[in-house]
């Protein structure tokens, strides 16, 4: 199931994290560099999601998201073996996912598959908040 390009989702447990800009490293398995699935491309603008009520690409039942947007950049998008990941690589990444051990279990509870479906494969992407000029 494809979503829009220029959204990216993150889980409703993640939303204060997004608001506060804390959040500016996400893992997705498999390769998720343009114009892969569900790819990005570095200065990509796009705007970050929160999921409400998650869906199913299995089933082609789509998520449905609250309405809270957060504009956002690509800073660096890359793939790697996700046993190559070294701690630098979790910095900007959810208190939750700190170490591969982490990583691996946060992945496999989302897409319900381990990694080795991805051949180890894993996408880091890093971003930045953009500010966005409030109206009276």
């Amino acid at each position: 199931m494809d979503l829009p390009r220029d959204e990216m989702a993150f889980r409703k447990r993640y939303q204060s994290l997004v608001e506060g800009e804390q959040l500016t490293t996400v893992f997705r398995p498999g390769d998720r560099v343009f114009p892969n699935f569900r790819g990005y491309k570095p200065r990509e603008l796009i705007t970050a999601r929160i999921i409400e009520t998650p869906g199913s690409d299995e089933e082609k039942i789509p998520p449905l998201f609250n309405d809270i947007k957060v504009p956002i950049q690509i800073v660096q998008i890359e793939t790697f073996n996700v046993y190559s990941l070294t701690n630098a690589h979790f910095q900007g990444s959810s208190p939750d996912v700190q170490n591969i051990e982490e990583l691996l279990e946060h992945l496999e509870a989302i897409y319900s598959q381990p990694i080795s479906k991805f051949n180890d494969e894993i996408t880091r992407i890093v971003f930045n908040y953009l500010k966005v000029a409030k109206t009276a």
